[in-house]
């Protein structure tokens, strides 16, 4: 994957299907980066090259794509997954072959714990990042004495809840109501009559997208709206397209979210990254996770200048584990270690009311020891 003249990275993520909203956008965001930095005579003489793959954020797709990249394409490093799940799939083969993986999306505790030297993730925060944000929200800004809980009976649902107990142990509040929901839940009538007679000062929520989108509403038809609901950064990767599937703008509300960029509460930064991408892409209206690919992309920029000229895949990942960067679209740096492969560890919580994103005071950060 590399020559005298160019770095061959492999990209993969949900580039059709259901999940498309956090695949295409980043994809293209990381492509522009990589394009800039080929106009201004590439690193050390070398000009990027990128060839991706579409895995659909299914586990058996994307270790399809990966095995292709590596073996067939012969790429230098790999640049994606968009889903955890599928993405911890390919440890086994990323560790065996020593190619390093560098995670576009995909930020799920799964990805980065324990840590894997090969594979590094969580550019925008893991479950633990989300939920102790949310937690010590609820807890400090909003005054909640009383939390209840929904998270998914999996283990990203697991680091969540044993990230929101600790933090609220820590604090001195109780957890009234701990519900949890498959992944393919379609009625969440009794978990959320179970939250609703706990009496919570704070609901905080772990669900993914289409669940999310149930438990928002039922919480509106049980009259629960006074109560504040709070979401996890999985929930709600388009806040338009949440916002337009709930139908409802009373369960709007008291809403809040997680975030990790800066771009909300700066108009004209995200003017100016809205625009770089629509002067590449004129036809396309760019979504929420487009700046999600650049924390990731930023990184491996700055590990393949700091691996020099004498590239290998050893070196690379040396660096990767020395880089300390801050950049204007995250809230706090971009960190890694040789005992740590995620990334980022401090959100901003948002408030949404269907309209409008109002970023609250404050940045949260995870004390990496909560929920472990």
């Amino acid at each position: 994957g590399v020559t005298d003249n160019e770095i061959v990275i492999g990209m993969f993520a949900p580039m059709s299907g259901p999940l498309v909203a956090y695949g295409v956008d980043a994809v293209q965001m990381a492509e522009l980066l990589y394009d800039q930095v080929n106009l201004k005579g590439g690193i050390h003489g070398r000009k990027i090259r990128v060839i991706v793959e579409d895995d659909q954020c299914r586990a058996n797709t994307l270790v399809a794509a990966v095995k292709k990249l590596v073996t067939v394409n012969h790429v230098f490093l790999l640049h994606g997954g968009s889903c955890t799940a599928p993405v911890t799939a390919s440890q086994e083969f990323i560790t065996r072959e020593k190619v390093p993986l560098v995670m576009l999306v995909a930020a799920g505790d799964a990805g980065v714990f324990p840590p894997i030297r090969y594979m590094f993730g969580s550019f925008q925060g893991t479950q633990r990042v989300f939920a102790s944000a949310l937690t010590e929200f609820a807890i400090k800004q909003l005054k909640s004495k009383r939390l209840a809980v929904i998270v998914h009976d999996d283990e990203y649902g697991n680091a969540s809840l044993k990230t929101i107990e600790a933090v609220a142990s820590r604090l001195g509040v109780e957890i009234v109501a701990a519900e949890r929901i498959p992944l393919n839940i379609t009625d969440v009538t009794a978990p959320m009559l179970n939250i609703r007679a706990a009496k919570p000062d704070a609901i905080l929520s772990g669900a993914y997208p289409l669940p999310a989108v149930l438990v928002t509403q039922k919480y509106a038809e049980y009259g629960m709206t006074e109560t504040p609901m709070l979401l996890m950064t999985q929930g709600i990767p388009t806040p338009s397209v949440f916002a337009k599937n709930v139908g409802n703008d009373t369960a709007l509300r008291n809403f809040y979210h997680t975030w990790a960029f800066n771009e909300l509460g700066d108009e004209a930064l995200r003017q100016k990254w809205v625009g770089m991408y629509k002067k590449k892409y004129p036809a396309r209206e760019p979504g929420g996770f487009m700046i999600v690919g650049v924390p990731s992309t930023i990184a491996i920029i700055a590990a393949l200048e700091k691996a020099g000229r004498n590239l290998t895949r050893e070196k690379f990942v040396d660096a990767m584990e020395t880089l300390d960067l801050k950049n204007e679209v995250i809230v706090g740096p971009i960190k890694f270690g040789p005992g740590r492969r995620d990334a980022i560890r401090d959100n901003v919580v948002v408030k949404f009311d269907g309209k409008t994103e109002k970023v609250m005071p404050g940045i949260y950060s995870w004390n990496g020891k909560d929920g472990n």
